[in-house]
This record gives structure tokens, C-alpha cells and sequence, in this order.
């Protein structure tokens, strides 16, 4: 069979959070799925997770790579991606059951879409704070997208389906923190439509330990060159 989806799940120091965000995946009900698990050089007990994962369930496969950051692992699973469409899950994060599935169906509905954003679910603990859902929507506009949606608010990686060809000429860049919507921008100007869906939801657990936790001067600093950058768009 065709692989339609690629996701890729960068792995790193999640002992505690990599077996329900894999088990959240491989229940998924859709046909088609790779799941790429990218062991950063976690210095954990991740990678023999990743290994034992990848022994009981034949559409996982490993890449075991020295540490390089979160966008280096995503470029890495960007490689080996054989995907028509890719996305990416965080490993602290997770799937409510029966997403992809429905997703899916709207690609295949709409080959014109070439970037599907779809809803979060915020959580704190075990508790749901807050759900960001969207209209179902197609925009051929770059910035109508942006401004009309504020995707400036949500230029998350994790919860869109791309095209796997919008990442021909796009790579995450390494070394940068807030690397999401310093990439969003690069893959908006190779896109001809954005779509937002009301179907599907990802779970964002917080994390205190996260790069927006522990942000300071010159990760803000990138932060805000992203945000400039954004006045390029054409």
C-alpha cells in the first residue's frame, strides 16, 4: 500500500510521556500511516523504547541520531519521510482517537489543499484548559490565511498535515528556538491553498520545561526576528 502520512516524533528525555503519545498514533484508524520515531541522542532509556515500539508495530521505523536539537530531528524524519503528506507530533503530546482517519478524507477530498490545520486541545496536568478550534475553510491567499485565522497565534508545527512537497525547499532551521513560526512563513510562500478544519484534535500538554518556559533575551530576540520575517510573504 501507498504510504499517504508520514508523522514524525522527535524523541527526547520523554520517558515519561513516549509510550502514550505512540500508543495515541498506532490507534489511530487510518490507512496508510509511517510513524518516524527520531531518537535525538536521548540519554535516557527512550531509545530502547523506540526499538521495542518499533518491534511490535511493522509502520514504525527508527532513527537513532546524535543530539542536534528539535528542527534537526524534524529535518531528519523529513529525510526519510516517504509520505504523500507529512505532520509532526511532539513526544510529550498526544492524539485523541480517530484524527487522522477523518483528515485524511479531507486531503483526499481536496488535492488542491497543500497545508491542513486542524484543533488543539491545551492541557495542563490532566486537565483540558482550553480547545482552539477552527471553521472549515479554504484560503488561496497566503496572507488572508494569516490574518483572517491569526495564524500568528497558532503557527504550530504539530497540528497541520502538509504536503510533503512544500518541504522540498524547506527545512527547519537549527539551532533556533521558536522554530515553528520561523518556518511557517518559508512553507506558506510554496503553498496555493491553506485549509482549517473543524475535525480531528491534538493534545498540547504544558511543559515547565519547555523553550517557552525558560525563554529569555535572545530567544525572544528570534521570536521576533520570525515575526518580521513574516512581512516577506508574498
Amino acid at each position: 500500500m501507498k504510504t499517504r502520512l508520514s508523522i514524525i516524533i522527535p524523541v527526547y528525555r520523554v520517558s515519561d510521556t513516549l509510550d502514550k503519545c505512540v500508543d495515541s498514533i498506532v490507534r489511530q484508524k487510518c490507512d496508510g500511516m509511517e510513524i518516524i520515531l527520531v531518537d535525538d541522542g536521548s540519554p535516557d532509556d527512550c531509545p530502547e523504547k523506540c526499538d521495542q515500539w518499533a518491534l511490535r508495530d511493522k509502520r514504525i521505523s527508527v532513527i537513532h541520531k546524535p543530539n542536534g536539537g528539535l528542527s534537526d530531528a524534524r529535518n531528519a524524519g523529513i529525510e526519510l519521510a516517504n509520505g504523500v503528506y507529512i505532520t509532526f507530533v511532539d513526544s510529550d503530546d498526544y492524539l485523541e482517537a480517530d484524527t487522522y482517519g477523518p483528515l485524511m478524507d479531507v486531503m483526499d477530498r481536496h488535492p488542491e489543499y497543500d497545508i491542513l490545520e486542524y484543533p488543539v486541545a491545551f492541557v495542563s496536568g490532566n486537565v483540558r484548559q482550553q480547545i482552539m478550534t477552527f471553521s472549515e475553510n479554504a484560503f488561496q491567499n497566503q496572507l488572508d490565511y494569516w490574518m483572517e485565522t491569526q495564524a500568528y497565534k497558532h503557527s504550530y508545527a504539530w497540528n497541520k498535515i502538509y504536503r510533503k512537497e512544500m518541504f522540498q525547499e524547506v527545512r527547519f532551521p537549527v539551532g533556533r528556538v521558536f522554530e515553528d513560526i520561523a518556518t511557517l512563513p518559508l512553507l506558506l510562500k510554496h503553498t496555493k491553498c491553506v485549509a482549517t478544519t473543524n475535525k480531528g484534535l491534538y493534545h498540547y500538554c504544558d511543559n515547565t520545561n519547555g523553550i517557552t518556559a525558560r525563554a529569555r533575551g535572545n530567544e525572544w530576540r528570534m521570536l521576533l526576528e520570525s515575526y518580521l520575517s513574516l512581512i516577506h510573504i508574498s
